[in-house]
């Protein structure tokens, strides 16, 4: 399954990317999306990303298709999705 990544502002600073196409196995889940770019982009792990369980840190948040949260990371997310990986923007 492929689907575009793209990262903002913290998450696009410490890949160092705007995003890129993540292919993962079909059977994936969020959190196995998350381990995949933690193992790509291992500057993620701590700020972003928690080591060993891959959910995220406080205040990070992973969108689809720029309409939701994802709010369970062992979902799977469906072939083509747009995810965004960014900063919950509170106030």
């Amino acid at each position: 399954m492929k689907l575009n990544v793209e990262f903002l502002g913290v998450a696009r600073q410490l890949a160092q990317t705007k995003g890129y196409l993540l292919e993962v196995p079909d059977q994936a889940t969020y959190r196995d999306v998350l381990r995949s770019l933690a193992a790509k982009h291992p500057a993620l792990i701590g700020p972003v990303i928690i080591p060993k369980t891959f959910d995220l840190v406080r205040d990070m948040r992973l969108t689809v298709d720029g309409l939701h949260s994802v709010s369970n990371l062992e979902a799977l997310p469906q072939d083509g999705q747009q995810i965004a990986l960014m900063f919950e923007d509170v106030g």
